[in-house]
Parts: structure tokens; sequence; C-alpha cells
């Protein structure tokens, strides 16, 4: 999957640090929606709750700038080529905004 979403002509140990890139984004987003004080507080017990019994997890991460950028970001995360199946197959969603200050 990961080759299908990038260009033919990246060498394979590039893709691989791109899957790497992917999984500590991964690491970081759910380190941060436990760990970044934010207007809805959110701690481990919580996450893990909407994770338990879950199934597979996916994850997406969207980036946009502008005036509609929370949307574009949104679809964009959830649009990914690597997720497998669509959301709305989703039974809980783990859902963080970040952004300036």
């Amino acid at each position: 999957r990961l080759l299908t979403a990038m260009d033919s002509n990246v060498p394979i140990k590039e893709a691989f640090k791109m899957a790497d890139d992917v999984l500590r984004q991964g690491v970081r987003g759910i380190s941060e929606i436990i760990t970044v004080p934010g207007l809805v507080n959110v701690d481990f017990a919580d996450v893990r709750a909407i994770m338990a019994g879950a199934g597979s997890s996916l994850m997406g991460q969207g980036i946009a700038s502008g005036p509609e950028r929370a949307k574009q970001a949104a679809v964009s995360a959830i649009s990914s080529p690597l997720l497998d199946i669509g959301i709305e197959k989703a039974t809980g969603v783990v859902w963080n905004i970040t952004g300036p200050a």
C-alpha cells in the first residue's frame, strides 16, 4: 500500500523512511492528545476507552492553511491513500485538532 501511495520513482529505502515518519507522527499525535492541555482535556483512559476492543485502528493526518483549513485538513486525513477502509465503518473516533495559539 505504501508503494502505491507515492511516486513509482521513489527508492524503496526512501519509501521506508516515509513509512517510519508516518508511524512517528502517529505516536506523536497520540502522545500529544494525552499530554498537551486543550479546550477538552483528554487522558490515557479516555483514549483507551475509545480504542479498547475496537479492532483495527486507523490514523489519518491532514495539514492545511487558509480560511477552510480545519475542513480541508479533516478531509485530507480521512482520504489518505494509506487507509484500508473508510471512516464510515468506525465505531469510535479519537480526533485532535491543533493550530497556532
